[in-house]
This record gives C-alpha cells, structure tokens and sequence, in this order.
C-alpha cells in the first residue's frame, strides 16, 4: 500500500538541504494516480488512484483504489494531520485503527531528522496482544524522475516490522525508500522490499521475500477548487 503523509536509486541524484517539510494541507478532490510495478511477479504492472474524499479538521479520508489482470479493489484510509495513519492497512491485511495513529512520515520532514514508534496492538486472528514496530530516518533532498516528471524531492527511510509473527516464522519486516515531493503532497515513488525468517535454525531455514515493488506518481490533480 501506497504511504501518504501510499524504485529503485537509479534517476535519483542528491541536492542540496532544503527548509524542514511540513505535513501537506489536504483538500477534498486531490487525486493522485501511480503506477506499481511487482518485481515478485515478473514486473506486472497495476494502477493504483487516491482521492481525498472528506476533510474533518486536519483529518482526511482517502479512497484507493487498485486496478490489476484480476480487476479493482476498493477501501479507505484514514490520515490524521501529521501524516499518521488512523484507519487503513500496513500491509495485505483488512483495515483497521491504529492508536497511535502509524507514524509512516514524521512531519516536519527535516535532513538526519530519525523517529521511532511502538504500537500495542491486539491480534485479531490470535486475540493476542502484539506491536507494530517503526523506524525512520529523513536522508535529505534528491532529484528524481517519475512518470509525471522530474521532482526534488525529500529521501526517506522507513523499516515497518508487522504483528503478524508466527510459532514457525518471525514477523514481517517491511523495508521502504520514499521520495516525498511537497508540491504534490505525498510520495512520487516508493520501493517496497518485505520478508520473513523461518524459525527453527538449521540448514532448512529459510529467508522468505513476500513484497518487491516499486510505485511511481504517473499524475497529480489538485482538488479544493
């Protein structure tokens, strides 16, 4: 899933610091479309649009929708006004709140800026108490080039390990590259590298990589007019 406040280093240079950035103001009607390309799956390539559909406050509601060889899903997110995610999927998992709300981006976006975040979660296949585990670092500002064009754009790092561990396999550990653009209010690309360990040592345990893909802005429409 795409990170809102949802490739590779190939077309990316570094440019010089920029000011501290801070969380976009979203308006109802933005809309973003982006091309996701899954590196698991021989690069088939889907489409994935967000559109802000309601403003409360600083609050937003987000529709996505993914458009693949099989047809189109639908769900909403929900962001707070920092760039939290209140309602919404980490992962390929059904929605669900999160309290404290996911700090995927820690606004305002500042160059060596790190955060780290601990939320307590109850499993719903288990009814187990778990955590969702957050780490990120802000790598500074590089130029990048997408579908919609050339962006300099803020470089983030981001590790999401998952409440999903099980008897035989540790959890998921989900690692992500971001190019954040301010004008356009959300990431113009992402890579997604995810993967879990086997338990049990031994010359059978194994690596497993369940996500490989690499999401690019192909077009941005502001809304609020």
């Amino acid at each position: 899933m795409l990170v809102f406040v949802v490739a590779g280093v190939a077309g990316c240079a570094s440019a010089p610091v920029g000011p501290p950035v801070d969380a976009p103001r979203l308006a109802v009607g933005d809309r973003w479309q982006y091309q996701v390309t899954d590196n698991l799956r021989r690069g088939a390539v889907s489409q994935l649009d967000m559109e802000v559909i309601a403003i409360s406050g600083r609050s937003a509601r987000v529709r996505l929708g993914l458009t693949d060889n099989s047809g189109r899903a639908e769900w909403i997110d929900e962001f707070d006004g920092r760039g939290g995610l209140s309602v919404g999927s980490l992962w390929h998992e059904p929605a669900r709140p999160f309290n404290p709300p996911a700090q995927l981006l820690a606004f305002p976006l500042d160059d060596g800026k790190t955060w780290r975040q601990s939320i307590d979660t109850l499993r719903a296949d288990t009814q187990l108490k778990d955590q969702i585990l957050i780490y990120g670092k802000v790598g500074g500002r590089q130029t990048t080039n997408v579908p919609a064009g050339g962006f300099d754009a803020v470089y983030v790092y981001r590790i999401v390990q998952l409440d999903d561990e099980e008897f035989w396999r540790t959890r998921t550990t989900r690692r992500d590259a971001i190019w954040y653009a301010p004008e356009v209010k959300a990431p113009v690309r992402e890579a997604h590298a995810a993967e879990y360990t086997e338990k049990g040592g031994g010359p059978d345990m194994t690596t497993i990589s369940t996500e490989s893909t690499i999401i690019e802005l192909v077009a941005f429409r502001p809304g609020g007019k």
